[in-house]
């Protein structure tokens, strides 16, 4: 299954759109999407030797392909250009036509999410799965605080772990430093419910907000800018639908 849309960012004195792409495919059924590859991206995914290695890289690449799709500005064909890594594994694009834009990545089990973005507004995207058997490995990565306002909206430590996660996670694919930075750095300042999302604040980054969807079995968080208004009705109804809790 594919989904595929736009997000309106609407600032004070602009607007951007984002696009978005959300994908649920087996490893065999990837393999139908080759096209769409770049020759320096075949040759990266023949290089790997595992095929649960191949299946994230596709739908990572696949997804990100088809965001920037929604929002290039010409026609242009997929395996022309390349999305390759920064020094902190992030995602760079190579050989586009037309400059200003980016893309953040994520995947998990047989999900890939990416959102395709102009460089004049940064927005970064997490998916984890919730898994209890990970709590106590996770703990250390959060203040007490953060874990108080997580507890208060989640009785269940796996699932409040896991936003907490996930929204570190988007912060730190804005700021391109992944895993390097120390995940306290990144503490939530507060957290509320409304409408079926979840929204946090920073502490020591103040200019930015995030945004979670709990389903099920995995969180999906999506950072950006705090003064932004983001519409993200028809996301989480894309997510809703790829019954992604099963």
């Amino acid at each position: 299954m594919l989904y595929e849309g736009i997000i309106r960012l609407v600032r004070e004195n602009s607007e951007h759109i984002a696009g978005y792409t959300i994908v649920k495919k087996e490893l065999t059924d990837l393999n139908g999407y080759l096209e769409v590859l770049h020759p320096d991206e075949i040759t990266y995914l023949n290089a790997l030797k595992f095929n649960r290695r191949k299946s994230s890289y596709l739908l990572g690449r696949i997804s990100a392909k088809s965001a920037l799709g929604k929002i290039i500005p010409t026609k242009t064909v997929m395996s022309s250009f390349k999305v390759g890594f920064g020094v902190f594994q992030f995602p760079v694009i190579e050989q586009l036509s037309c400059s200003g834009f980016q893309v953040s990545i994520t995947h998990c089990d047989a999900i890939g999410i990416s959102i395709a973005y102009p460089e004049a507004h940064p927005i970064g995207v997490d998916i984890e799965k919730i898994n209890p058997e990970k709590v106590d490995s996770m703990i250390n990565m959060f203040t007490q605080q953060e874990i108080t306002l997580t507890n208060s909206y989640l009785n269940d430590k796996a699932s409040a772990y896991t936003l907490l996660w996930t929204v570190k996670e988007s912060l730190s694919k804005i700021l391109k430093t992944g895993m390097m930075i120390d995940f306290n750095y990144l503490e939530l300042d507060s957290l509320d419910y409304k409408n079926g999302l979840y929204s946090a604040s920073f502490k020591n980054f103040r200019q930015y907000k995030s945004f979670s969807i709990v389903l099920d079995s995995y969180i999906v968080s999506i950072t950006c800018p705090k003064r932004t208004d983001i519409d993200l009705t028809n996301f989480a109804k894309h997510l809703t639908h790829l019954n992604l809790q099963s």
